[in-house]
């Protein structure tokens, strides 16, 4: 078989039937389980060297660190605090749209609450109430590299001996037999990474203990591991907050499995339930996983084997969305005839290419074409100028209905005033469900990702581009579009 024949259902069942072989996932080198630490960085590496995707996130770029260190007798600044928060490191906007309904709620509760963050805020917001100035994330990492360092080195001696070396050397070979491809970046011990986790991780335990910490509620635990190890070995209960898609395909949550039918026929069965379905498989003990997933809605998780003994609990949708979900809703704010594609990093090529031909081919619609935020406009608007040459060298004439968008307006005000969104597996497409567009996907690599949507009616499937009139003609609203994005009365 080529490299570019292999499906996404294909190569998931190859890769999780290989873990089970070589037991990469509960395997520990020293004391981490370090393969399930690397597991989606893995992963997209693999998924890129066959061919299925591109670099999902190919300009992101941190943003800028805080300076300086934490001021001496930080330690004494350290307040008690019930709840602790931890956002997305990403803004939208300027905000963190995420975590603010959590904030809310627990400000309601308690006034016992601080919020951890990597960057200080420009203008104050309801998350930031909770803010320590002095104890930013990357002042505090910085801090435990120092505070830390002899015991990890002690550690280290340890983590670092041959077997542990050869152990990870010979797991990543089985993984470019098994997939016929080179995994360079991971062949050499990532020393630097077991080193900073166990500072890390140590650091966050003893910080945790002194703010008298209970609960955690943290965005995109999976990339920031350290601070949920530190956080379980000092006994806090670790919630993470959703802030993407949640499916059987994604490395971060998904840990068994699947079949195509199986996908569409457990996803069909839970569509209409509103209480969470029982998982009959069960997925690895992880160290690093969280006690509980809170998601938007019913439909996020439910066909998902997560890792052993974290749960799933409906908080609803965000603040922000409610907003735009409630103006949606009261205002005849739709344009006709307006085709919004959603971009992604993995597979942007070929739907820029699908835009641009939807452009040609309907003359009389707006077809607008959303970047991602780590994505740059500039490489898009080259690629238009080459598509547009190419169109004329061809005899035709360039399309004048079709725009590039990134950053501003606010997505999600693109997304409310749009009749049609289109594209392949991102989360975007579950909001627009929301808020009345008729969603649309292009048959490419990862749209297997919302197959039960497709199954349940509730996203059209284009077929070929050349039916495009006839897909946007069939497509339709979600009849249940809560089960994606609950309301508060339903969560």
């Amino acid at each position: 078989m080529g490299l570019t024949e292999i499906s996404l259902v294909e190569f998931w069942n190859r890769l999780v039937s290989l873990e089970v072989r070589t037991r990469a996932i509960e395997r520990r080198f020293g004391t981490l389980q370090l393969y399930a630490l690397q597991r989606t960085r893995i992963f997209y590496a693999l998924a890129n060297a066959v061919g299925l995707f591109d670099d999902p996130h190919p300009h992101f770029t941190k943003p800028e660190s805080a300076e300086g260190s934490l001021p001496q007798g930080w330690q004494k600044l350290v307040p008690e605090a019930r709840d602790v928060i931890v956002p997305f490191r990403r803004r939208v906007a300027g905000a963190e749209p995420y975590s603010d309904s959590i904030v809310a709620k627990l400000l309601k509760e308690s006034e016992s609450i601080r919020v951890l963050d990597f960057n200080l805020p420009s203008e104050p917001s309801s998350a930031a109430k909770g803010i320590i100035p002095e104890l930013n994330l990357e002042l505090l990492r910085r801090q435990f590299a120092v505070d830390e360092a002899k015991a990890v080195e002690r550690i280290m001696r340890f983590t670092s001996r041959r077997p542990q070396v050869h152990g990870w050397q010979k797991l990543i070979s089985e993984f470019e037999a098994e997939f016929g491809v080179s995994l360079e970046k991971f062949k050499k011990y990532p020393q630097w990474f077991v080193r900073r986790t166990l500072a890390e991780q140590r650091g966050f335990e003893k910080l945790f203990r002194q703010m008298k910490t209970k609960s955690l509620y943290i965005v995109n635990a999976y990339s920031e591991p350290s601070i949920v190890l530190g956080a379980r070995r000092a006994g806090v209960k670790v919630h993470e907050i959703q802030h993407g898609f949640i499916s059987q395909l994604h490395p971060a949550y998904s840990f068994g499995p699947v079949t195509q039918s199986e996908y569409i026929a457990e996803s069909l069965a839970h569509n209409d339930a509103k209480n969470k379905p029982t998982r009959k498989k069960i997925g690895p003990r992880l160290d690093a996983s969280p006690d509980e997933l809170l998601t938007w809605g019913t439909f996020w998780g439910s066909d998902v084997v997560l890792p052993r003994g974290t749960k799933l609990r409906v908080t609803g949708a965000t603040l922000p969305f409610e907003t735009y979900r409630t103006l949606a809703l009261s205002e005849n704010r739709i344009i006709n005839k307006q085709v919004l594609f959603s971009s992604q990093g993995a597979i942007a090529n070929q739907l820029f290419k699908a835009a641009y031909e939807t452009a040609l081919k309907l003359p009389d619609y707006t077809i607008i074409y959303r970047l991602h935020p780590n994505e740059s406009l500039a490489d898009f608007e080259t690629l238009l100028e080459k598509q547009n040459r190419l169109t004329e060298a061809s005899g035709g004439q360039p399309p004048k209905n079709l725009q590039l968008s990134h950053r501003h307006p606010i997505f999600l005000d693109l997304v409310s005033q749009s009749e049609y969104l289109i594209g392949a597996f991102s989360t975007t497409l579950y909001e627009g469900l929301a808020l009345g567009c008729k969603v649309l996907v292009l048959p490419i690599a990862g749209v297997e990702n919302v197959r039960p949507a497709i199954a349940a009616g509730d996203i059209t499937l284009i077929t070929s581009l050349d039916e495009i009139s006839t897909a946007l003609l069939s497509a339709r609203k979600a009849v249940n579009p809560e089960k994606y994005y609950a309301r508060d009365e339903n969560a």
